[in-house]
């Protein structure tokens, strides 16, 4: 469409500097509708329209009906700050962001943004400043723009009088580590007292490692080799194949946190005794992880071999984190919820349900890639509220960038794309502050227990985020005390007990609905409650 603006501009003489913002095909129609830039300071009359479009259409594919909507291209300093503030808000949360100055220098922009010190690497990994160009060049077609990111100490009233230090990372990998019983040497002499590493934690080049596992695949292969010039009696070598031929053992193996590759060439003493190795045995190996140039995966060169015996249950340790003093990347707001029956009379103090007098929890929903955390799937939104002494006080919300595409059966559910992820924090860094939000409170959710907790713990478990709150699901609520439903969707609970659900499989109102629905059983059936506690 280039050549269509280039035909339409030299037209007017380039009188209104024309941009063709967007062409859209109405699906199933013939129809199509032209958006147009024009250059503020000019007036484009009725009467240059109806010529402008007598023109466009001798030069436009005569199959379709055309609809011209014209767009006056008003840009100045104030509107680009604005639609800055905008975009950082909604697609870099938490990041503490302040535009010191937007510059006009005719056609382009110069946007000066300051970071707060803890912020700066976050900032630049993120690419803030990339973003936020690509974003305002299609908001603003013709212009350019510059964007400038520095570090700066910004007074923010949480952080007040906080020491910031680079977290250290503590190096617990002696305690990670799997004991080996019964060791029986196959290739070489082993280490009896010999204890091996999680298989996932070698992830790079290392020398001297020990690994154990059961196989899941052994194969042999030959490979031969031409005698060289200088081999003495050369003919008769070459008719000794087996001299030159060299047997490499390519083997998985897989111990309870993943899986390795591992190749051994065999000598010709040590050829006979690989025979006694097959699928399903368990073994212990020694020797060096290198990078294999050939598959571009990382192979554990071997060295020794041994039979041997693990534990039949290993709980993998982990040094999980501690609470942060602060909330670095998602903030929760306070909000107050009025319900119909309070809203006129919203200074009076409710009394809450017995059941919920005196307690915190946090009602939470997730949207994800998928239903299989164990298949790879990851969240891509978190949503929770805060009930606190029976009341709604907080919400916590943040979308989070899964660093994975999301598929389209995720996006007909929550809506959610890529384009509304990048930028945003990834798990780790969501999940740092959700779980300082959630000390002390039960955690309960709708269907939480077989779905979002499962997520929830594991994600956290990666991140080093131990999520070991008491846990409920209003679902197993509704299931005791709700009769009278077709079924126990959160829709259909919610509509029998008078609660909105608007925008549904969006996490916070998700979380919002289930925790007036979990009011909202506590306040009708206290009573029967009651006698279920006591009972």
């Amino acid at each position: 469409m280039e050549k269509f603006t280039e035909e339409l501009n030299k037209f007017t003489e380039n009188k209104f500097e024309f941009v063709l913002k967007s062409a859209t095909l109405e699906r199933n129609a013939d129809f199509c509708v032209l958006e147009i830039l024009y250059k503020d300071g000019v007036l484009l009359t009725a009467k240059e329209k109806k010529n402008i479009e007598k023109f466009a259409l001798s030069i436009l594919p005569p199959k379709y009906k055309y609809q011209f909507e014209y767009i006056k291209r008003y840009i100045n300093e104030a509107r680009v700050k604005d639609d800055t503030n905008m975009f950082c808000d909604k697609n870099f949360p938490g990041t503490i962001l302040k535009i010191d100055d937007v510059k006009q220098q005719e056609n382009s922009f110069v946007i000066d943004i300051c970071v707060d010190e803890l912020s700066f690497e976050h900032a630049k990994n993120k690419k803030i400043d990339a973003a936020l160009v690509k974003f305002l060049k299609k908001e603003y077609t013709g212009y350019d723009f510059v964007c400038n990111i520095r570090s700066d100490k910004i007074a923010v009233e949480h952080k007040k009088e906080v020491k910031f230090t680079k977290e250290e990372v503590s190096d617990f990998s002696n305690k990670r580590k799997i004991e080996l019983s019964e060791i029986t040497d196959l290739v070489g002499e082993f280490d009896k007292d010999a204890k091996a590493d999680y298989i996932k934690d070698k992830t790079s080049p290392e020398k001297e490692i020990v690994v154990c596992g059961t196989i899941q695949s052994i194969q042999e292969k030959v490979i031969k080799r031409k005698p060289k010039e200088n081999d003495d009696d050369t003919h008769a070598q070459e008719e000794d194949g087996e001299k030159y031929c060299r047997s490499l053992y390519k083997m998985t193996i897989a111990d309870f946190s993943g899986e390795m590759n591992a190749v051994y060439f065999a000598t010709k003493e040590t050829k006979a005794k690989m025979a006694e190795l097959e699928k399903g045995k368990t073994v212990a190996l020694f020797g060096d992880l290198e990078d294999d140039k050939f598959s571009g995966e990382i192979t554990l060169k071997v060295k020794k071999i041994a039979f041997c015996k693990v534990p039949e249950k290993i709980e993998e340790y982990i040094e999980y984190k501690t609470e942060k003093p602060f909330y670095e990347f998602v903030e929760p707001e306070k909000i107050v919820i009025y319900s119909q029956d309070n809203l006129l009379n919203f200074a009076e103090e409710k009394v809450p349900p017995e059941y919920l007098k005196g307690k915190t929890f946090i009602c939470y929903d997730l949207e994800t890639t998928g239903l299989r955390y164990v298949g790879g799937d990851k969240m891509i939104e978190i949503g929770a509220v805060k009930i606190e002494n029976g009341k709604i006080t907080e919400r916590f919300m943040s979308y989070v960038n899964p660093e994975m595409h999301i598929p389209a059966e995720s996006t007909a559910i929550s809506g959610i794309v890529d384009s509304d992820v990048i930028g945003a924090p990834t798990a780790d860094k969501v999940l740092q502050d959700f779980y300082k939000w959630t000390r002390g409170a039960t955690i309960i959710g709708y269907n939480n227990i077989g779905f979002d907790n499962i997520f929830l713990v594991g994600q956290g478990k990666q991140a080093r985020w131990k999520f070991d709150n008491d846990t409920d699901d209003v679902f197993r609520w509704a299931q005791k005390y709700v009769r009278g439903v077709k079924n126990y969707k959160l829709k259909t609970i919610a509509d029998k007990l008078g609660v909105a659900l608007d925008n549904a499989h969006r996490a916070v109102f998700d979380a919002l609905a289930t925790a007036e629905v979990f009011i909202k059983i506590n306040e009708i059936f206290e009573k029967d409650i009651k006698n279920t506690i006591k009972a």
